[in-house]
């Protein structure tokens, strides 16, 4: 009756009524007469599509006011000493290389024009994913590059709100927020093919609700503190939430976001109840390192059917991380005790649509809201690893996840707060191990039969479409903060388990050489094969390598060189390696191989350790050298055209192995690692096993005659030079033996010059994060060459489409 007289009456009049009935001291009726108005406004069944519902919610947070007074009003208390500014894809921002601390920093056309950049290093970029503007926080630039506005405004001089403002504001919010949160669990179906897409149409319909909750948000700081407070108050959630019994609708919701939470775990109660013992069959090395915290499931076979050109062979080998990991809230499903874990819930369930991202993103500039999202975030981790898995629509959803995760993760305190607090490190370890896991198959590497060694499948849509590219890129971004580092290296049970994730990659995408009839079809797994290991093993290992670059981080090194030995040591048990490869074999990707020779180049370059003291005995230096060179010898075959029926994507591999993009985290250590090894075992064990791998040894003798059973007449001298260039660069090449960094960069300056001039922000893009090969020998290996290459794709990004296209022009370049 109450509720049906103040329907009928002015929406302002009854709005003002209200809030005067809430200022009283005893203000029970009000709240009670407040509360069943809403019973009747702000109906979830009818929310959608009601514009009535919106206007009495603006009219009755104005209090009696017209809305747009009421929001000039509120901005008058904005305490926000952050722009916070939220942009989507394709928006033009700006980044001072000069005033970041953080190299994600940007800033909004309006922020950056009011600051003093003069003679800064700054540029002008189209943003990919999204971003926000970070004017005014000291955690990700410095102070002296805030604008104006930002510069001079501390919250103190602002006045204090006044306490009937906001009023209705607490009163009413909360239940518009669960009216928008009991729509979103009504528009959730039980998973099956035909209703996962009608999750994007349910959230279209609520785009009004949302729009309004992010006008709210650009009031300024006074309501975002508002807004902060009912998002994360646990009561309020509770009452609302939950008890709900009596009503039908609320309780037939509330099931169904139960049924919606089974999954969110990364072991669901189904895989708790079954085995969790060792299976020593499945047989990966990662399998051997991980011992207790991983179990294998028995064989699952592989559907019969064609996966990019046949490069799936062989039987899947599942391998499942079971629940006795560090911390057990990775494994379990989840438990949302507020407003804002459940809004996140829903947001990643629909695959993150950019209203509800935005709004979520608007709230930033509050500092309680950042802590709290930030932790809310890292508890969704892995349910965001298992939907992206799922989507239909990963690039798109990748975007937006980088979109919220690189505001969170480039504040080295709060990266640091979450790490120590949430266990952020050990999370996302665990969920990248679990997301490759579904996509290993049984090597084929050296012994097949007798092979225990898994690999990722690079014909999996997984590694295709680089969806574990946001995981990855979250991954390295805090890895760039020194605390989370250290902590990183300090943790031996993580980089045991980080160790067993590379091995994932060492080996793949084997090539078996075709001897007699040309491939019917050109497998292109190659483009994932080299993508996955430049982005999700070499790119963490140079993030940590910052960090080990002077004598008080020794014992870092030392940690990471002897537990690259152990793994490289269980890979070798592995694949049933004895002392030589297996014939007409070569796989590009060693990982493995990689982080020893860099770490171990760290180690005697820049912190004073002796080589000797890391190096392993000489068998295992003979079992180190023998991959690396049997990837040179191959170089010569694919250039003496012994692989020509394997197509023109073997060519490729060989390309892209030495190219300006790749080969300082390819080539570069091989290179290295099998100087160390020339230096440390027999000269004449050496040099005998390079002619052997080149097949050139006969070619050697003092006979007048001779006959080579393995190569053609007109193979034998391409293969010889191949031999001798390839010792040639074995003594040449100093980039890893006392070049000191200036030269490396001045030599890559002047190949970048070469080609044409260059602005200074062009060049620093042009020149990586870390320098490349430069005197190559033949031709194609020059520095001419990988300038042109890199002149061709000046803008390319392994995360983007293009890369197809990259990929195509490096072949252009080698025809």
């Amino acid at each position: 009756m109450m509720a049906a007289s103040l329907l009928r009456r002015d929406k302002k009049s009854t709005a003002a009524h209200l809030k005067a009935e809430l200022n009283r001291i005893d203000n029970s009726p009000g709240v009670r007469q407040l509360q069943e108005l809403l019973d009747s406004v702000l109906n979830p069944e009818r929310l959608v599509g009601d514009a009535e519902a919106l206007e009495w919610c603006k009219c009755l947070l104005a209090g009696g006011e017209g809305f747009e007074e009421f929001c000039k009003t509120v901005r008058s208390y904005d305490n926000a000493t952050l722009c916070g500014l939220v942009w989507t894809a394709n928006f033009v921002a700006y980044r001072c290389r000069t005033c970041g601390i953080s190299p994600c920093m940007s800033l909004c056309a309006e922020c950056f024009n009011n600051g003093d950049h003069t003679g800064h290093d700054f540029n002008m970029f189209r943003s990919q994913a999204g971003g926000a503007c970070d004017c005014g926080d000291s955690n990700v630039m410095r102070e002296s590059g805030f604008c104006s506005r930002h510069r001079s405004k501390t919250g103190t001089n602002v006045p204090s709100v006044p306490r009937d403002l906001l009023l209705m504001s607490e009163m009413v919010l909360p239940r518009f927020i669960i009216c928008i949160i009991q729509y979103l669990r009504d528009g959730y179906s039980d998973p099956d093919p035909s209703s996962e897409r009608d999750l994007h149409k349910v959230l279209q319909q609520l785009e009004p609700q949302i729009s309004f909750l992010e006008d709210l948000t650009k009031m300024g700081g006074a309501m975002r503190t508002v807004l902060t407070k009912i998002l994360t108050n646990q009561q309020t959630f509770k009452d609302l939430s939950m008890g709900q019994e009596e009503n039908v609708y609320a309780k037939k919701n509330y099931d169904k976001y139960l049924s919606a939470l089974k999954s969110s775990g990364l072991v669901s109660s189904e895989e708790k109840t079954g085995s969790g013992g060792f299976d020593p069959t499945a047989g990966a090395v990662a399998l051997s390192i991980l011992g207790a915290t991983a179990a294998a499931s028995p064989e699952e076979p592989v559907k019969e059917e064609d996966q990019d050109g046949g490069q799936g062979v062989g039987k899947r080998k599942r391998v499942k991380l079971s629940s006795s990991t560090k911390d057990p809230s990775i494994m379990d499903v989840l438990k949302h005790k507020c407003f804002l874990e459940e809004l996140l819930f829903w947001t990643i369930k629909y695959e993150f649509p950019q209203k509800m991202v935005t709004f979520l993103l608007n709230m930033l500039p509050d500092q309680d809201y950042k802590i709290s999202f930030t932790k809310t975030f890292v508890q969704h981790y892995a349910f965001i690893m298992k939907t992206l898995m799922k989507s239909h629509e990963s690039d798109t959803m990748s975007n937006r996840i980088v979109h919220i995760s690189v505001q969170l993760f480039s504040n080295e305190e709060l990266a640091r707060h979450v790490t120590e607090e949430c266990q952020l490190l050990d999370i996302m370890v665990t969920v990248l191990l679990y997301m490759m896991e579904s996509c290993l198959i049984k090597s084929e590497l050296q012994d097949e039969e007798n092979s225990r060694h898994v690999v990722v499948n690079c014909g999996e849509a997984l590694l295709k479409n680089n969806t574990y590219w946001p995981l990855v890129s979250d991954f390295i971004n805090i890895l760039s903060h020194q605390s989370v580092a250290k902590r990183f290296l300090e943790d031996h049970s993580l980089l045991m388990l980080w160790m067993s994730f590379v091995s994932f990659f060492q080996g793949m995408n084997l090539n078996k050489r075709e001897l007699n009839e040309h491939v019917e079809f050109e497998s292109q797994t190659y483009y994932a094969a080299f993508a996955a290991e430049l982005e999700a093993c070499a790119q963490p290992m140079w993030g940590l390598l910052t960090h080990c670059k002077v004598k008080e981080t020794q014992e870092y090194t030392k940690t990471v060189v002897r537990y690259c030995l152990e793994t490289l040591q269980m890979w070798f048990d592995a694949i049933s390696f004895v002392d030589e490869p297996a014939p007409n074999q070569v796989t590009f990707h060693l990982p493995l191989h990689r982080y020893y020779a860099m770490f171990l180049s760290k180690a005697v370059k820049c912190q004073g350790l002796d080589l000797d003291s890391l190096l392993p005995d000489q068998e295992m230096l003979m079992k180190i050298m023998v991959h690396p060179l049997q990837i040179q010898a191959s170089l010569s075959e694919i250039h003496s055209n012994m692989w020509v029926r394997n197509g023109l994507q073997i060519k490729g591999q060989a390309m892209t192995y030495v190219q300006s993009h790749f080969c300082n985290s390819m080539i570069d250590p091989d290179i290295y690692l099998l100087q160390v090894c020339a230096s440390r075992l027999d000269p004449d064990y050496f040099i005998s096993s390079v002619f052997e791998r080149f097949k050139v040894v006969d070619m050697l003798t003092m006979a007048s005659q001779h006959q080579n059973s393995v190569l053609d007449s007109e193979q034998e001298r391409p293969m010889l030079e191949g031999a001798l260039t390839f010792l040639v660069i074995l003594l040449s090449l100093r980039i890893h033996l006392g070049m000191a960094d200036d030269e490396i960069l001045r030599a890559e300056m002047v190949s970048q010059l070469c080609m044409n001039d260059r602005t200074h922000s062009s060049l620093l893009d042009l020149i990586s994060f870390q320098f490349y090969i430069f005197f190559r020998v033949p031709l194609q290996y020059s520095p001419l060459f990988c300038s042109s290459v890199r002149f061709a794709c000046p803008a390319f990004t392994l995360a983007e489409e293009e890369s197809e296209l990259f990929f195509q022009n490096v072949l252009c370049w080698n025809q």
